[in-house]
């Protein structure tokens, strides 16, 4: 009996206790993932760059053809308005592997004018005197290429506050120049077409800003010696890139080239001493 009651006692007592409330823990709270990417990154290489665009050039020096005496002197681009600028379909493609890069550059230049002469003179066998209109047709087109290795090469640091990459590269190949020129003056006419191949070398410094913008600044010299076939120019090129995707942008730039090319002696000289400069702008293709 007395053990009944005590039974009774105890389960009353933990039946009638208070139940412990169970404290719940917070989660902890979940950090925003950061998709920012490191300022430590290396700016993508490309492998393929296709530049196709319109160089806005004029021409400027002096000419002379074959079949004019031999005393005859050159006569000026200016004076045949020759010079003036005109759109010119040009391009470059550019194959890059590890440190070395694979480039062909081209343009088209055609330009032509009938003039009524200021001065006289003779391009080949058309003479001219001042009143006399001469018809002028000048055509050059160039084949450029190259390979350049990369010698120097800035990558992108973790202070940089913006992500930087540069390099510079040295590059050798050939400078190769088709040349036609054509003249009229009444029933005269007179035409030469002549090529040119020279070995070049040069170098180019390039620097990539973040990931959208590019700074190209490049120059080279060439030539081909002879005594009285030969030829040599010197070409400098800057531009500047915006690619607002990733592989596609455009570009602005400013080409200076400078030609001498000759070829024969007295009465069957080719001589043309000149140039060829203006600004380029077109569209930037990377794979």
């Amino acid at each position: 009996m007395r053990l009944a009651i005590l039974g009774l006692a105890v389960c009353s007592s933990v039946c009638l206790a208070e139940p412990e409330v169970e404290q719940s823990v917070p989660a902890p709270e979940q950090k925003a993932e950061d998709k920012s990417a490191p300022l430590d990154a290396k700016i993508p290489e490309w492998h393929l760059q296709f530049e196709p665009s319109a160089w806005y050039a004029g021409i400027s020096g002096r000419v002379r053809i074959a079949g004019a005496p031999a005393s005859s002197g050159q006569v000026a681009i200016n004076d045949l308005h020759l010079d003036n600028p005109r759109l010119t379909p040009a391009g470059d493609l550019h194959v890059r592997t590890g440190k070395w890069r694979f480039t062909l550059t081209t343009f088209f230049f055609e330009q032509s004018r009938l003039q009524t002469m200021d001065v006289g003179g003779q391009l080949g066998t058309v003479n001219f005197v001042p009143g006399n209109q001469v018809y002028s047709k000048m055509q050059q087109n160039e084949f450029q290429p190259v390979v350049g290795y990369e010698f120097w090469r800035r990558d992108p640091e973790a202070s940089d506050a913006v992500k930087f990459l540069g390099r510079l590269e040295v590059f050798g190949g050939a400078r190769l120049d088709d040349l036609q020129f054509n003249f009229n003056q009444g029933a005269a006419a007179s035409e030469q077409s002549e090529f040119f191949g020279q070995a070049i070398a040069g170098v180019k410094g390039t620097m990539d800003i973040g990931e959208q913008f590019s700074i190209d600044l490049e120059t080279s010299a060439g030539g081909w010696p002879g005594s009285t076939d030969y030829a040599w120019s010197w070409d400098i090129t800057v531009g500047f890139m915006w690619r607002p995707i990733t592989n596609v942008g455009v570009q602005i730039g400013y080409r200076n080239l400078v030609n001498h090319f000759h070829r024969g002696s007295d009465s069957d000289q080719f001589a043309y001493d000149g140039g060829i400069a203006g600004l380029f702008f077109g569209a930037v293709v990377r794979f």
